[in-house]
């Protein structure tokens, strides 16, 4: 009894450490275990080890929203990628809308200017390493199979499944991943890209753009 009096808190301000710095929350913010002894971070405060953004899921911004933000930058982004990353990343478990923005990312707006070029369709920089024109990284038949590779390449990272039954193999890097190392978003950082520091948290910045986007505005 002595140590549960011990833990029992106040209503004084309790600080919690979240993502960049302490966060500063007040005892009705706290939800307290049955005890009303120990403190339960809501999920709005938790931990960035409980809050990470897992690669797999269903995608939640529509194919309307995504054209319609990518637009928003470069009129001319094409219109069959949205339809694309969505209904691929579904054929795999993967988020395809989170996908698209990692593309996005990738791409700069599909507007390329690096080392990779658009008539590769190799939308997630796929083999591409240093700055050298003379290694472009891995070129796709078509913007299809260039979504595919790039889902794929997600799937390698985030699962440790075979792919999906009749889905053919088409990333080349994909056995060169070592299964399920990175099964969120944030894990990509320093794997993905090298050195990669907030790489996954940029494509969910990113992401969040997306959802304030009105699928009218295209």
């Amino acid at each position: 009894m002595y140590m549960l009096k011990k833990l029992t808190l106040t209503t004084a301000a309790i600080s919690l450490m979240y993502i960049g710095g302490a966060i500063t929350a007040s005892d009705k913010n706290i939800a307290y275990a049955e005890n009303n002894t120990v403190p339960v971070a809501p999920a709005s405060l938790q931990s960035p080890s409980e809050g990470k953004q897992p690669i797999l899921g269903a995608s939640v911004a529509t194919e309307e929203q995504l054209l319609a933000f990518a637009r928003s930058v470069n009129p001319d982004f094409p219109a069959d990628l949205p339809k694309l990353y969505i209904e691929i990343g579904n054929t795999y478990g993967i988020r395809g809308d989170i996908a698209f923005c990692q593309m996005i990312k990738e791409t700069g707006y599909h507007r390329f200017g690096g080392i990779v070029d658009a008539n590769q369709y190799n939308y997630a920089g796929i083999g591409a390493v240093g700055n050298s024109k003379t290694n472009k990284g891995n070129f796709f038949l078509s913007p299809e199979e260039g979504v595919r590779a790039h889902i794929q390449h997600l799937y390698a990272y985030a699962s440790t499944d075979d792919l999906p039954e009749g889905e053919p193999l088409v990333d080349p890097r994909f056995n060169y991943v070592t299964r399920g190392i990175a099964p969120n978003w944030q894990n990509l950082n320093g794997k993905w890209a090298v050195p990669g520091k907030g790489y996954g948290e940029e494509i969910l910045k990113i992401y969040s753009k997306v959802l304030s986007t009105s699928a009218a505005s295209k």
